[in-house]
């Protein structure tokens, strides 16, 4: 086994434009890993200083081509002409949010914001500045179990296993990465990413034991409701004090954050941007002071104890406390109240829940009957486990259902199945059982048994069920991969009848090929029940395994130089895939663009394109869920919605004529909007740069909206040059791997 060797990440200060300032929300092929490395920042020695007066001052190299000067002026908003001969210029105060809408609840929308990439430059410059007393900040409070504790690492191990989940082929069925030079947050997180890790730990439990209730409680509009002054108050211990000791801008902490956060949100002091991870650690601040404040009155006017009398436990803006006591609650509850209201902050009356011992709710308790359910149908039954392939790079294993570790192999698996291996596989008796009406009928079941909505466990089941799919191609492939290669002459089969080994494999073909047509079937039903980004993504992923493991063939050697072993036939192939783009039409068909919401359905669009061709919407299909000449023209759409649909279309001659639409649509979105207005929003910033950068926009057409954004024809001319032959600044249009950008985007999930 080759050495693993640790490898210091580089550009760490840069990194938050990577992980801290995006909405989690975005689709797979957007994101800033382009702007923040390899094609602008780094490259170009782009940042962005705080001056004296609070301003903020932007700098680079001062040997930039000067197609980049093209660049600068988009992001910077001034003219070309003032960045001549310059290294510097200075960044305006006030930008406006790209903002757009996701479905939060059947009837209500969640409204995200992604900042100004000028912005984002400035949160570099305060990340870097104040790190650790943001550390400190977030360290005051004895209830927070959501909290920044260090400067995350600034390392990952370059081996082969490294190189391998950066979505190397390999001849085993390993489909989920979990490394892409990705790095969840700047910084590392202390002691739950997720709330439902809070239930599972002992400490929840520990409370359960101690004390007979629980009372959850929300904060109403948390992010909404944040007056931005208010970082300057809970830093400085409270209104009053602060107000006391006020002397106008002072450059500290308080001030300069008070002032970005207005700044990127158009001057708006009521309410923060909702999205990236940096608003969340705005809104940790000012509660880790009222946590503060909380604790200290209830000892010293009650004489009230945490971890005595009661318990309290907040994740972001949720909080549980734990009593025994009514009168520990009621005091908690209004000095809760009261500092909240300090801070114009207050409570949800409707999502105050009381609980008494045992602490578990219909939701939980559905939990439960789902896992059993989906143990019994979601996996593959066998007679007897196959130990272990040797032609594969997993470890022994006894249970379809264990993890699997990559263990470090030759490249070229030149040696021989063992004959007898063969002949246990041929003989192993193996099925699956699923039947999606059957599946779906119990799903219900379940659901109406303990009063809960399908929306309320569709996530959780939908996760539940593509890590099922993952291990049970898992298992299905340590019994099939032997066959196929025994088949193919890689195994010493003087035992093995031909016509037994045909056999075998069309059986089992057929059997993977219904079992996976089943799947899809439960996952899009479960899927209806609740359309959201995060349910979307989960859907995608489950995809994602079955289209991976049935679209490629054993590689045997060097890609080079290497062999293929052939695995599935196309009927196998069509089968599914028809079965999906079947699926993802319906979705379509009756679900219409909503002019408020338009990423949740769009997303399937990402992997379709994945997909041969003739499994992909046709163009009818597009537009009729488009509305084109309806109430939803391309103009309408948002940046995100405009980049997925480009995507997708690509150069498909299929999609000329509705191409085009979409165009002229963008022409009349930037026509639409005051100059003076355009140059200051992110989304047109964003927007601009990523379709002169897209090789699916005629040249003549990125010309046109350069020069919409300030440039002259000549100074467009040089931007787009430039653009074009970096291929990529925000949206990677070409070469993605969908199972390596997923893998990347789901291990963001660091809040929940």
């Amino acid at each position: 086994m080759s050495r693993r060797r640790k490898i210091r990440l580089r550009y760490k200060k840069e990194r938050v434009v990577f992980s801290d300032v995006l909405p989690y929300e975005l689709p797979i092929i957007c994101s800033n890993r382009y702007f923040y490395r390899y094609r602008f920042l780094i490259k170009y020695g782009v940042y962005a200083q705080r001056e004296k007066d609070g301003g903020f001052v932007a700098r680079w190299r001062a040997d930039i081509p000067d197609g980049i000067r093209g660049v600068l002026a988009v992001l910077f908003q001034v003219n070309y002409s003032e960045l001549l001969g310059k290294t510097e210029c200075k960044l305006k105060q006030a930008t406006i949010p790209f903002t757009y809408s996701i479905r939060h609840k059947p009837s209500k929308a969640r409204r995200l914001a992604v900042m100004h990439p000028a912005d984002q430059i400035k949160v570099v410059e305060f990340y870097d500045n104040y790190k650790d007393t943001i550390v400190y900040l977030c360290s005051r409070s004895r209830f927070s179990i959501r909290r920044p504790q260090k400067v995350a690492s600034y390392f990952f191990y370059k081996d082969r296993l490294h190189h391998i989940l950066l979505g190397k082929k390999m001849d085993s069925v390993e489909m989920f990465f979990n490394e892409y030079e990705n790095l969840k947050t700047f910084f590392s997180y202390k002691d739950y990413t997720n709330v439902y890790k809070f239930y599972e730990h002992y400490r929840y439990q520990r409370a359960e034991k101690k004390f007979s209730h629980l009372l959850r409680l929300d904060i109403q509009t948390c992010f909404e409701s944040i007056y931005t002054h208010s970082i300057a108050w809970a830093i400085n211990g409270g209104v009053d004090s602060y107000k006391d000791t006020f002397r106008g801008k002072d450059g500290s902490i308080g001030a300069v954050w008070d002032s970005l956060m207005q700044g990127m949100n158009y001057l708006e002091t009521n309410g923060i941007i909702i999205g990236p991870e940096f608003s969340r650690l705005f809104a940790e601040v000012i509660l880790q002071y009222v946590d503060q404040r909380v604790e200290q009155e209830l000892l010293l006017k009650h004489e009230y104890r945490h971890k005595v009398d009661y318990e309290c436990y907040r994740y972001v803006d949720d909080y549980f406390f734990f009593y025994n006591n009514e009168e520990v609650k009621g005091k908690a509850v209004c000095l809760l109240e009261d500092f909240l209201k300090e801070f114009k902050l207050s409570l949800s009356q409707e999502k105050m829940h009381e609980m008494e011992r045992p602490f578990i709710t219909n939701i939980t308790r559905a939990k439960l009957e789902i896992d059993p359910l989906i143990q019994e149908y979601i996996r593959l039954h066998q007679d007897a486990i196959i130990s272990r392939d040797p032609m594969s790079s997993e470890e022994d294993d006894t249970d379809d259902d264990a993890d699997t570790a990559i263990s470090e192999q030759p490249d070229d698996f030149l040696g021989r199945v063992d004959a007898d291996k063969v002949k246990k596989c041929l003989e192993s008796k193996v099925f699956f059982k699923l039947r999606a009406t059957e599946f779906n009928a119990k799903f219900k079941a379940i659901c109406e048994r303990n009063g809960v909505a399908s929306k309320d466990v569709a996530n959780y089941t939908i996760a539940c069920i593509a890590s099922k799919i993952e291990k049970s191609l898992k298992a299905f492939d340590r019994i099939y991969k032997p066959l196929a290669f025994a088949k193919a002459g890689r195994s010493s089969k003087s035992s093995v009848c031909d016509e037994d080994l045909e056999r075998k494999l069309q059986r089992m073909e057929k059997m993977l090929s219904s079992y996976l047509y089943e799947a899809i079937d439960v996952l899009f039903f479960i899927y209806s029940g609740n359309k959201r980004v995060n349910t979307s993504l989960k859907v995608f992923q489950a995809l994602n395994h079955i289209i991976v493991y049935l679209d490629n063939h054993y590689q045997v050697g060097k890609k080079k130089d290497g062999e293929l072993v052939m695995r599935f036939s196309e009927y196998a192939r069509e089968f599914v895939f028809k079965k999906i783009h079947d699926e993802i039409a319906l979705l379509f068909s009756y679900d219409p663009i909503d002019s408020r919401l338009q990423l949740e359905t769009l997303y399937f669009l990402i992997i379709l394109r994945s997909l041969n061709r003739k499994y992909r919407l046709s163009s009818s299909e597009l537009g009729r869920y488009l509305g084109l000449g309806g109430s939803a023209p391309f103009s309408e759409l948002n940046a995100i919605a405009l980049i997925v649909l480009l995507y997708y279309m690509g150069n498909n001659s299929e999609f000329t004529s509705l191409k085009k639409e979409l165009i002229q649509g963008m022409k009349v979105k930037y026509k639409s909007t005051p100059e003076v207005r355009r140059r200051k929003m992110a989304e047109f910033a964003i927007l601009t740069l990523d379709l002169a950068t897209c090789p699916f926009v005629e040249r003549d057409d990125k010309l046109h909206f350069l020069q919409e954004m300030g440039l002259t024809p000549t100074e467009a001319n040089e931007a787009c040059y430039l653009l074009e032959k970096q291929k990529f600044m925000f949206t990677k249009w070409t070469g993605v791997n969908v199972t390596k950008e997923l893998s990347a985007k789901i291990s963001q999930e660091v809040y929940s």
